[in-house]
């Protein structure tokens, strides 16, 4: 993602549903998935010839389960639907409800943002939807029970922080809404030096898979930005995408 468009730089964001059908021999790609997560994507570019840097630019801190949080989960029957927005969310979420609910409430709908959410409920005995296309809030939200929320109480897995646009739209349309967040994104210590090495080549592509990724990932490299800049950066999404380019 380059600077403002009179910089001077060359802005090249792409999307990762953006097929790459030529070999990466002789490419770097930088993957910047947290490690335990890093695995899925690393594999096929290894297979593609690209050597592969793997340098984490967040990690997943659980949060302790305070008071409040807790009678989150033991009032878990009050809520008509659960939404799971990330897979460390829905992982981490089921265990913890898990301890406390070996059967879960009746009739109660569990909602997953996106296919890598979906997987992480699946085999929990959930009755459970996932969204396939967009992987996203907005998806969600153009599904037709998420319509008319009057009086319904919705309970939201996720991450410390984060986008209010689910939460905020799920009111309007007249439901009461809480959160369980359950991880925080942290900046990891992580040697830079390969990267470094690296961006002095000239056959370099950067991954990035969250806005707080690619703040830590310009923060790590710190006066060397314009390295960054002038490689292409392979994204997630479209609104990924834009926050890159902006």
């Amino acid at each position: 993602a380059g600077g403002p468009p009179d910089s001077g730089s060359v802005v090249s964001v792409l999307t990762m549903s953006e097929s790459l059908t030529a070999s990466l021999d002789g490419v770097t790609v930088v993957v910047t998935r947290p490690l335990d997560q890093a695995a899925a994507l690393r594999e096929p570019l290894l297979q593609a010839g690209a050597e592969v840097i793997r340098l984490p630019t967040l990690q997943i801190e659980p949060i302790e389960i305070g008071p409040l949080q807790r009678n989150l989960i033991l009032d878990l029957d009050r809520y008509a639907f659960v939404i799971c927005v990330s897979s460390n969310a829905a992982r981490l979420g089921l265990d913890a409800l898990s301890d406390y609910w070996p059967q879960w409430p009746v009739q109660q709908q569990w909602l997953a943002v996106g296919p890598a959410s979906g997987e992480a409920m699946s085999g929990w005995g959930l009755n459970l939807k996932t969204a396939q296309q967009g992987a996203t809030s907005e998806t969600l939200l153009d599904w037709p029970e998420l319509q008319d929320l009057t009086g319904q109480r919705i309970l939201i897995l996720r991450g410390e922080g984060g986008r209010e646009t689910l939460a905020d739209t799920l009111r309007q349309r007249g439901a009461h809404v809480d959160y369980r967040e359950l991880y925080r994104r942290v900046k990891p210590t992580v040697d830079t030096a390969p990267l470094l090495q690296a961006l002095r080549g000239e056959r370099v592509i950067l991954t990035v898979t969250s806005g707080d990724g690619l703040r830590n990932l310009m923060s790590m490299v710190e006066g060397d930005v314009a390295s960054l800049q002038r490689c292409p950066l392979v994204v997630v999404s479209g609104r990924l995408a834009q926050f890159a380019r902006e």
